[in-house]
């Protein structure tokens, strides 16, 4: 038995510690994630808001949890340990529905179904803990019914905990109903049928009534949200079927223990424990390949270094596997830009268009988030500004995000709009994690001189535009054309303005734009020289014409790749690996 206990407890931390390490290490960005576009606050008003429509309790502690996922290792903590609790009470409840606990305890392993299945659903960046934590208090109140002897009073209780639930936990409760219902069924020798039938009619007349009470007290709540109360995905009204298997596997696990034959000798047990081995290790894997999306964890992880501007690791990142999707290689030129290196080594990675340097506005939350980066480090504080708030307000479920407060509140700081910058301050006050930032950033409050001293607030400050113009998708070039102007200091505005020509292909506007530098280096960047010496071959090399800041060797170079492109015009596989790193490539090949 001892052994039995110390094997039944190492399988539980090992679990544990599988889940803590793929969340921490190979799938944190999507915690990251999961942490910005919320808000829990730290006050008592908060707490009892939340409490205010059904779902409420679990979805504080989903939310308090969440936080904690600023930090991919102490978020992924958070994840093993719930998911240890809903196994470790799974497993309670199913040995609560037989006699001879020790020799059930050869399927141990089923209890492991929910919380790996679970742990696969957390897969999807849009399912939360909220169904997780309501589980948790769903099978502890069935713990609780389970220690009742008297069987008036355990009828009494289950017919007040189902409202209570309902209330605390949202539809999730129903996961109580039925396993308290099921086991008095199944134990009905004890009982009398006709009593179960009232009470389980009973037990669906009062869940039905909470129902209603709720859209009494809640008029502007649909009537098909509170039949499935809480907030167990991100989007309102979506009940994703993986979690409906959750709640069955809840419900069903602890039936099954009570009719599972019981086995006493080495072979049987070893055998039953290899079955249930190679069933969780399918599980597993199934959920792995349905639910991990590997390309999404990549964008996250641009998205996460960008938020904490860190250029180096979104460089290392591409190096590794060079990014296509625009986001991605939106925050890849950021990074290029912050570092210097974006006119010298841009082409040295795929650019897909116009699109891959600054993405149109779409108001949606976690793109417009990202964009609104690129424009904040260009200097256009405004854009940022109503990037910001339009992506908060576009979060579903009408969440509110710490990381678009605290971005609202920097762009009011440099903006000089000293009240409004106040009022998101105080909110991060609030906040665990945020609370520090938000008092040391206080104190820039109406002092012009410090702002001005602050090494990015200060340089932003310089570079905004002081006069009104109207935001045009379609004259982006305009636009950084202004900013440059505007202050010759913004090196990024300047090689914004000539990477948007370069990636239209307008090499005109490019060659205008190149020489609104006054002081013209002998040797230009990469693309620029690659761009120029292009520009220069439409003379046919006159002497006369040629542009400053070209060599030799990027002409000869220009003509190599002519030469090899006039005997094969559909060798872009073949030319991609001798000139693949070249804009003449792209200006060919790409975006068409």
């Amino acid at each position: 038995m001892k052994n039995t206990s110390w094997l039944n407890c190492s399988i539980s931390i090992l679990f544990g510690i599988i889940v803590w390490v793929f969340f921490g290490i190979f799938y944190r960005h999507h915690l990251h994630y999961q942490e910005e576009i919320q808000l829990f606050l730290t006050t008592s008003n908060y707490f009892f808001e939340t409490l205010t429509y059904p779902g409420g309790l679990a979805v504080y502690f989903s939310r308090l949890f969440t936080q904690f996922f600023i930090d991919s290792f102490a978020g992924a903590l958070c994840i093993a340990l719930l998911l240890i609790a809903l196994q470790q009470l799974v497993w309670r409840v199913s040995i609560g529905q037989v006699q001879s606990k020790s020799k059930k305890s050869n399927y141990y392993l089923l209890s492991c179904i929910p919380s790996i299945v679970y742990a696969c659903a957390l897969m999807d960046e849009n399912f939360l803990l909220t169904a997780l934590i309501a589980l948790i208090f769903a099978l502890m109140a069935v713990l609780l019914y389970n220690q009742i002897k008297s069987q008036k009073v355990r009828y009494v209780y289950l017919l007040l905990m189902i409202p209570l639930l309902y209330w605390l936990t949202g539809s999730v409760c129903i996961v109580f109903g039925m396993i308290v219902l099921l086991k008095e069924w199944t134990e009905k020798e004890k009982s009398n049928q006709l009593i179960l039938s009232i009470l389980s009619v009973s037990a669906i007349v009062i869940y039905i009534l909470s129902v209603l009470i709720a859209k009494i007290c809640i008029v502007q709540y649909p009537v098909a949200r509170l039949w499935l109360a809480g907030e167990y995905y991100r989007f309102p009204g979506v009940f994703p079927v993986i979690l409906l298997s959750i709640l069955l596997s809840v419900i069903l696990i602890p039936v099954l223990f009570k009719y599972l034959p019981e086995k006493s000798s080495r072979k049987s047990r070893l055998f039953i424990g290899g079955i249930q081995l190679i069933l969780i290790v399918l599980l597993a894997g199934w959920g792995l390949k349905a639910f991990a999306d590997w390309g999404k964890e990549e964008v996250l992880a641009y998205d996460y270094f960008a938020r904490m501007k860190k250029w180096n690791s979104i460089i290392n990142i591409a190096d590794k596997k060079t990014p296509n999707g625009p986001l991605s290689v939106a925050t890849l030129n950021l990074a290029l830009a912050q570092k210097n290196y974006l006119p010298e080594y841009m082409f040295h990675y795929i650019q897909n268009g116009p699109e891959g340097l600054l993405p149109n506005f779409q108001k949606e939350y976690i793109m417009d988030m990202m964009v609104g980066e690129i424009y904040y480090h260009l200097g256009l504080i405004n854009t940022a500004q109503r990037f910001a708030f339009e992506g908060m307000e576009a979060i579903p479920g009408y969440q509110k995000s710490v990381r678009s407060i605290r971005r609202l509140a920097e762009t009011n700081l440099i903006n000089g709009q000293y009240e409004v910058a106040a009022k998101y301050l105080s909110i991060l006050e609030h906040t665990l994690f945020y609370r520090q930032w938000a008092k040391e950033t206080s104190t820039y409050l109406y002092n012009e001189e410090k702002i001005n001293a602050h090494p990015e607030w200060g340089v932003l400050r310089q570079f905004r535009p002081k006069e009104d113009f109207l935001f045009s998708e379609q004259e982006k070039d305009m636009m950084m054309g202004i900013l440059y102007q505007h202050h010759p200091e913004n090196r990024m505005a300047y090689e914004y303005l000539l990477a948007y020509t370069l990636l239209k292909k307008d090499l005109p506007h490019f060659f205008d734009y190149y020489h609104l530098e006054k002081r013209v280096p002998e040797e230009a960047p990469e693309s620029y020289r690659e761009a120029l010496a292009f520009i220069w071959g439409q003379t046919n090399f006159n002497p006369e014409m040629r542009p400053a800041g070209i060599d030799d060797r990027t002409v000869i170079a220009l003509k190599s790749f002519s030469e090899a492109y006039r005997k094969n015009k559909d060798s872009e596989k073949l030319l991609y690996k001798q000139y693949g790193k070249t804009y003449w490539y792209y200006l060919v090949f790409k975006y068409n």
